[in-house]
């Protein structure tokens, strides 16, 4: 068999997304509310695809990679081999069996000030969450679309934590039945990183992964 024939590596396939996820992170336009949560839901949603392929379907080291290509390119990497490196540097830096990456919590005025400008119905996923069973998931789906944001509250502090941004209604609700079908002690991290893998498998762009790419 050929070269050309050849079906893509991991190595290929992971380039691809890493840049898919550059790329949607260039075109972000804070001007523009809407055109900002779908290509940030973009970059994240290619971001959780490099992770995936890389840690093999393990949810809880997918979240991880994807946390260090968006986090490298919130920082200003924009070099396809410099976010490679972000995204395999979890072996080195998050040994087997260390916790789960901590999340960015927000006090309430800190959580308006950034998110309140989206407008839409707040879904309730539970109050189950967290290590002492007691933090709420919701999904605030955006005013006319089909997805939203969504996050986490602790009422023991007070705060919020955002899980992931511009995620389909179906995904969310997708991944919580299957987290009632399974194991309801599910953590935010694994649940919120179910929800991006399900996102994924809906996304024609992301299923079909050859076509070319700016390197």
């Amino acid at each position: 068999m050929s070269d050309a024939a050849s079906p893509d590596q991991p190595e290929q396939v992971t380039d691809k997304l890493i840049a898919l996820s550059r790329n949607a992170h260039r075109n972000v336009d804070i001007d523009d509310p809407v055109d900002y949560w779908y290509r940030l839901g973009q970059r994240n949603a290619y971001a959780q695809a490099v992770g995936l392929v890389i840690a093999r379907g393990a949810d809880d080291l997918a979240f991880s990679i994807a946390d260090r290509i968006t986090n490298a390119l919130s920082a200003g990497s924009i070099a396809v081999a410099d976010l490679d490196r972000a995204a395999h540097s979890w072996a080195q830096l998050e040994p087997a069996g260390e916790d789960e990456p901590a999340l960015t919590w927000l006090g309430p005025a800190a959580f308006q000030a950034r998110f309140g400008d989206l407008r839409g119905i707040d879904h309730d996923f539970g109050t189950g969450w967290g290590a002492r069973d007691d933090q709420r998931i919701c999904l605030r789906q955006g005013t006319g679309s089909h997805s939203g944001l969504l996050y986490v509250y602790d009422p023991t502090w007070d705060e919020y934590a955002v899980l992931l941004v511009h995620v389909s209604v179906a995904a969310v609700e997708h991944a919580f039945a299957k987290a009632l079908a399974t194991d309801t002690h599910t953590s935010t991290q694994v649940f919120a990183a179910r929800v991006a893998e399900q996102q994924i498998a809906a996304t024609p762009q992301i299923r079909g992964i050859g076509i070319g790419i700016e390197p």
